[in-house]
């Protein structure tokens, strides 16, 4: 008898245990969700953009701000081609473009898409190539998409490519379509790998550029 009650007030201290553990994990993570997301709030602009990984989700986005501003110049950050592109090319096949398929499908004239090459596409890459686009063209606001858990560290990246001469800041804005959202993101095993490959990202951002 005495062996099953310390059984039973085992469990029910690791169970109390348990309950105010919860709460508490909940709270950390969600603050690292937040952490993630991070950005700026949707404004006035003259070129509309998304990065190269937000994907359907990003182009979602892009078409709601295009219709949203119309006169704004659309445009897509192009990644180089692959060997396997290439080989593609070498062999006279065609892939259509889905991004600009799928903003046609949105409102977005096919022709009417800039394409501004973004080397190998990742944050480095595509946050250079729109700083250079800025340098081309003073006074321009520029507006991104990104994916939410990408929100804060590419935001960090562009403002530190960004020209220091006085230009338009851009904003950059997360897109509400994309799985990852910061209240619930660990629930899932595909947001919660990109969850925890993204804080080491932005961590490593820090410790590389802590201001």
């Amino acid at each position: 008898m005495r062996r099953l009650l310390r059984a039973a007030a085992i469990v029910l201290v690791a169970g109390a245990c348990a309950m105010a553990i919860s709460p508490v994990r909940r709270t950390v993570l969600r603050g690292a969700g937040q952490a993630l997301v991070a950005a700026d709030e949707a404004g006035p602009a003259d070129l509309l953009v998304m990065d190269v990984e937000s994907g359907a989700a990003g182009v979602l986005s892009l078409g709601d701000l295009h219709h949203s501003q119309p006169a704004a110049t659309v445009a897509i950050l192009v990644p180089e081609g692959t060997r396997v592109d290439h080989e593609l090319q070498r062999r006279g096949i065609v892939l259509p473009n889905l991004t600009v398929e799928l903003l046609a499908q949105l409102g977005v004239a096919r022709d009417a898409v800039v394409r501004i090459p973004a080397g190998e596409g990742g944050t480095t890459h595509t946050t250079a190539a729109l700083a250079e686009w800025g340098r081309k063209n003073p006074g321009r606001q520029v507006l991104v998409v990104v994916g939410p858990s990408h929100g804060r560290r590419f935001r960090r990246a562009l403002q530190r490519a960004w020209p220091d001469d006085g230009r338009p800041a851009p904003r950059v804005v997360t897109t509400p379509y994309a799985m990852f959202r910061a209240e619930d993101w660990w629930r899932s095993r595909t947001t919660l790998r990109e969850g925890l490959v993204e804080l080491q990202k932005l961590a490593l951002d820090y410790a590389r550029h802590p201001w």
